[in-house]
């Protein structure tokens, strides 16, 4: 449980990095002066409660789940997508 809390916990400081490189990038090009500003701010809000609540129904999900139907899950995707790569 603590290997996992410490995952997501690291993650956030590499969105934010992440975020953060992105609008100096957009700043540089002279982007910002035409976003708006009250839809991102609700976009951010959004997705940070979404977050917030995926982040914490996963980690009582892994506590009282195995992790089975999750591997069988990402197998059979995997061998989907092996299937569909074209030969050369």
């Amino acid at each position: 449980m603590a290997a996992t809390e410490f995952a997501f916990l690291v993650g956030i400081p590499t969105m934010f990095a992440a975020t953060g490189y992105e609008l100096l990038d957009v700043a540089k090009e002279g982007g910002l002066a035409g976003e708006d500003w009250g839809s991102l701010a609700v976009a951010f809000v959004a997705s940070a409660i979404t977050a917030f609540v995926a982040v914490k129904w996963l980690l009582h999900y892994i506590q009282s789940h195995r992790f089975t139907a999750f591997a069988v899950y990402r197998v059979v995707l995997g061998v989907a997508l092996i299937a569909l790569v074209p030969i050369r």
